[in-house]
């Protein structure tokens, strides 16, 4: 509902005109009541702030290589062996940053302790705690779940139902080991080389907002951009595609202006390794996050000037002095407020914590 008020000395009077929906279009006109254009543009636009918890699962499947563990290390290499020359390495920690595990030349293939590599058995369990494997056989790799904390800051613009708009998150994100997908009981747990390090993501999304109940909407968005890692992977050997990202953001209007949030999503991504010697190992790591925060969006009239005036509503203050009328409302953007007809207090006098001595009892 929209008031005017106007001020003789100390005395406001309200005379309320019905509500916005009605006449919206040329109410402004009809009654003179100025409103700053570029804040009215500027209100379509909202900023987000949101963190919490996510889980990356990541997985691979070995293909094309060698898997090779010993009782100190594990590596890998390429099983094409002609291709290969005269000298092969093999590499260790290619889940994010592939280092020389050993070298040797097939005038000496003894200088590692499984034998003759053009004619090597499938699947041999070579002594305690040593294994190879030539992964073009069997269906081998890793897999293990990591964690991270994501903050994430956005804005959009909205028009009606639909969203566009671009953002920025950085995830503080913790490695962890991960478990073989077969031979469990001969081949330990992969552990990378590092524990922490970092992402962050550019992205763009669009958004719907397909549901409203009350002071709650439901928006289901999709973000898909670029992702970086920290200096833990080497960017030198990594491909990595676009990643798409899906979900839905809860929120709960306080206010015209101020919203909590709540956002549950899940994104799908993915890069490849690429070895010197020719093979390349692709990862999978789709992550679920769930983070909370605030949403807002520049007001598009300024608080009253009336230090008096606590009206929640949107209503019209006239100037004493010049008579210019404009659009102000009476309460801060984070004062929570009935979406339908507005409201200063939610509960009443008696019932509110700070009332602890029960004075007043029958005041709202």
């Amino acid at each position: 509902m929209l008031a005017i008020v106007k001020r003789y000395s100390l005395i406001g009077i309200f005379v309320f005109l019905g509500t916005m929906d009605v006449c919206s279009q040329d109410i402004y006109e009809k009654y003179n009541i100025y409103r700053n254009p570029v804040k009215v543009f500027l209100n379509n636009f909202s900023l987000t702030a949101t963190t919490g918890f996510s889980s990356t699962n990541y997985s691979h499947k070995l293909e094309g290589v060698y898997f090779y563990q010993d009782p100190s290390s594990q590596f890998i290499f390429s099983n094409d062996i002609e291709s290969l020359g005269s000298t092969f390495t093999g590499y260790t920690d290619w889940l994010n940053d592939p280092q020389i595990g050993f070298q040797t030349s097939l005038e000496n293939p003894f200088a590692i302790p499984f034998g003759n590599l053009p004619n090597p058995v499938n699947n041999p369990a070579l002594g305690d705690q040593t294994f190879l494997i030539n992964t073009d056989t069997v269906d081998f790799g890793f897999q293990g779940a990591s964690r991270g904390i994501p903050i994430t800051l956005m804005i959009h613009y909205e028009y009606e139902k639909y969203r566009i708009g671009f953002g920025y998150s950085y995830e503080v994100h913790f490695l962890r080991k991960l478990k073989p997908t077969a031979f469990v009981d001969q081949v330990r747990n992969y552990e990378p080389n590092v524990i922490r390090t970092r992402y962050s993501r550019l992205f763009g999304m669009i958004g719907y907002k397909f549901y409203q109940f009350w002071s709650y909407d439901f928006v289901a968005e999709l973000q898909f951009g670029r992702i970086s890692a920290g200096k833990a992977f080497n960017n030198g050997v990594i491909s990595r595609g676009i990643y798409t990202n899906f979900g839905v953001s809860i929120e709960n209007n306080w206010s015209e202006y101020f919203r909590v949030i709540i956002r549950p999503s899940v994104d799908f991504k993915s890069y490849t390794i690429n070895l010197p010697d020719g093979a390349d190992v692709k990862h999978r790591y789709p992550t679920f996050s769930i983070q909370a925060g605030i949403s807002i969006n520049i007001p598009d009239i300024p608080r009253s000037p009336m230090k008096s005036d606590h009206v929640q509503l949107k209503h019209v203050y006239t100037n004493p002095v010049t008579g210019k009328r404009m659009e102000v409302r009476g309460q801060p953007i984070h004062k929570r407020q009935n979406p339908k007809v507005g409201e200063n207090h939610r509960k009443l006098w008696r019932y509110k914590r700070k009332n602890k001595r029960k004075i007043n009892p029958t005041k709202n």
